[in-house]
């Protein structure tokens, strides 16, 4: 620009972290369940996303050795605010133990962010059925489980919101992720039956389907997925934080209106030509 001033970026996936303009405490009082917490993904970027906006947030993931080192890391900076569980969703005694012990930690669940997920990657005419049983009961099985556990106290006490997170996949087809993407192509239709069984009694259910969505991994093959960044409107891979916004948006007040909704969060990758 002639005087001088620079434009500044469309893109900050990071507004609303500290320093940013949007953060706050709206979500000062309740609780909050995040599954498949401990990666470097969106579950992670979605527990400190809610930690900063006041929730009392329960972590939960599979993998002992990282949810341990999150959970030290959380309650040195948000204390008693942070609980955590070994959990696979994939398992009901897992999942009536860790929602007894961590609603004895934190009070009960206001919040379910269902964010954990498998896949096992081979065509449909290989696919063994053992692993269209694991990628269904973890991908679909457990989100039912814990909305399950938790619906009836929300509907209860009159408030509470589901964000459940699927896949851009649930609307496209991609080779070797048949039942991947049918666990979360159901996971919609049972968003829509949440919302409708839940509205009247103050709970709201909605989903969000990432894209491609930066991580250890996707970073590792970057150059892989440059051909999807190039059929993407948005030129770029989406960040954790990306996810990490739209679940804090869904589960707050701000959305009070909005329930039985699913929303891409892709930049348009969803839109590309099959």
């Amino acid at each position: 620009m002639g005087d001088g001033r620079r434009l500044q970026p469309a893109h900050r996936a990071d507004a609303g972290w500290p320093g940013g303009p949007r953060v706050s405490q709206r979500l000062a009082g309740r609780v909050a369940l995040v599954t498949g917490a401990a990666g470097d993904g969106a579950g992670q970027a979605t527990v400190r996303r809610l930690l900063r906006e006041g929730a009392a947030v329960a972590v939960t993931d599979v993998h002992e050795r990282r949810t341990s080192e999150l959970l030290q890391e959380l309650r040195a900076e948000h204390g008693d605010r942070v609980a955590g569980a070994l959990l696979d969703v994939g398992s009901r005694e897992q999942i009536d133990g860790a929602l007894e012990r961590l609603v004895g930690e934190l009070g009960a669940i206001d919040i379910l962010v269902n964010n954990a997920a498998l896949n096992v990657l081979e065509p449909v005419s290989r696919y063994r059925f053992e692993d269209w049983d694991t990628v269904m009961e973890a991908d679909l099985g457990g989100c039912f489980r814990l909305i399950r556990h938790v619906l009836p106290g929300m509907m209860e006490r009159g408030w509470g919101s589901i964000v459940n997170v699927t896949s851009v996949a649930a609307f496209i087809g991609n080779a070797r992720e048949g039942p991947y993407a049918a666990a979360k192509a159901a996971l919609h239709s049972l968003t829509r039956s949440v919302a409708v069984e839940g509205g009247p009694h103050g709970v709201r259910c909605n989903a969000v389907a990432p894209g491609i969505i930066k991580s250890k991994f996707v970073t590792k093959y970057e150059e892989s997925f440059q051909p999807e960044v190039e059929r993407t409107p948005m030129r770029r891979l989406g960040e954790p934080e990306d996810v990490a916004n739209a679940v804090a948006f869904l589960v707050s007040e701000e959305s009070s209106f909005i329930t039985g909704e699913v929303l891409n969060v892709s930049g348009g990758w969803y839109m590309r030509a099959g």
